[in-house]
């Protein structure tokens, strides 16, 4: 009897040990494909949609961006292995409005049953780009869309420079969070609420800057504030060829010198992951000084590591757009 008693005393002992670990490699399994920690994995492709879903998802998400940080988004292609870690994914969030040329890619290669894909420019209404706005951005024969019907080239994609249509692209990213994880609603709600209230509040930075600004033109290496320029009413000057890469040419630094003294420049505007060398023969050549306004497409490693948002750099761009537009 007693022997008997022992066999049932490990049988048993040895089932519960069981029963713990094929439970415990459940709940891991699951938290793998959660992104880790039970968080709902999100990648993104550009820096604002990356801070969006970061600020709404809050603790219940994990967000990856697919572009590295300091990596030029324009020349940017996915590889195998960024598409195969896009699988793990519960949301993947691009921009659109054709910027990501790759997309097409991607959509090919995403199980859609396990992986929502969202624009998020849906909805969102778009500014026609005209043929300079394709410097340095990935060549399109003009005829290809992406999901949504957004003829890659046709329109101008840097919509989150306007802080309005970014509230579009931030309620977009709202809705698709409470469709993939609804038990989450109202904290999803509550920090959308509170991002739209501080993307209403940088709109009235901006407005109040521009009513005292001095100046209205906005002389910039890259094309890519045509919608800031027009929601408050300024003039983007595009110095043509100027790469953010690459040493400008005798041919472009001449064509920069004689629209800094046609329009009475005293600075222009180079993206933030711009090289020194450039800023460096743009002030040697044309007297006018570089300043840094962000494009906000990517950021620096330091910055991602440092937790800037889509709000900081904003207000970073308030404060060199207070000098460029000689705010008094």
């Amino acid at each position: 009897m007693k022997g008997y008693r022992k066999v049932l005393w490990a049988t048993t002992t040895f089932m519960l040990v069981l029963m713990f670990f094929l439970v415990g490699c459940g709940q891991k399994n699951g938290a793998e494909s959660q992104g880790g920690s039970g968080k709902i994995l999100v990648y993104t492709s550009l820096f604002p949609v990356y801070s969006f879903a970061k600020t709404i998802g809050g603790d219940h998400v994990e967000v990856k961006s697919i572009v590295p940080p300091g990596a030029e988004p324009h020349d940017f292609e996915p590889s195998p292995k960024d598409l195969g870690e896009l699988n793990e994914a519960k949301l993947f969030v691009y921009n659109g409005a054709g910027y990501e040329a790759w997309i097409e890619k991607v959509g090919q290669n995403l199980d859609k049953s396990k992986t929502k894909v969202l624009d998020a420019s849906q909805g969102v209404q778009l500014l026609a780009s005209t043929a300079d706005d394709h410097e340095g951005h990935a060549a399109t024969d003009g005829h290809k869309e992406d999901e949504h019907g957004h003829e890659l080239g046709k329109y101008d994609p840097h919509v989150w420079l306007d802080p309005m249509r970014a509230k579009q692209q931030a309620q977009n990213i709202e809705k698709a969070l409470i469709e993939i994880d609804p038990v989450h609603k109202a904290d999803y709600e509550k920090n959308y609420q509170a991002l739209a209230a501080d993307l209403d509040a940088i709109d009235q930075q901006y407005k109040d800057l521009v009513a005292k600004a001095g100046k209205k033109e906005l002389v910039v290496s890259h094309k890519a504030f045509t919608y800031l320029a027009n929601r408050y009413g300024l003039e983007q000057i595009p110095v043509s060829g100027l790469s953010p890469s690459q040493e400008p040419t005798q041919q472009q630094l001449k064509q920069l010198i004689d629209t800094v003294k046609q329009h009475n420049i005293k600075y222009v505007a180079f993206e933030g992951l711009v090289e020194n060398k450039v800023a460096q023969a743009v002030q040697r050549e044309s007297g006018a000084e570089a300043v840094t306004l962000y494009t906000l497409e990517n950021v620096t490693k330091e910055q991602l590591d440092a937790g800037k948002t889509y709000g900081d750099l904003m207000r970073d761009n308030l404060q060199t757009l207070k000098k460029v537009l000689e705010v008094k």
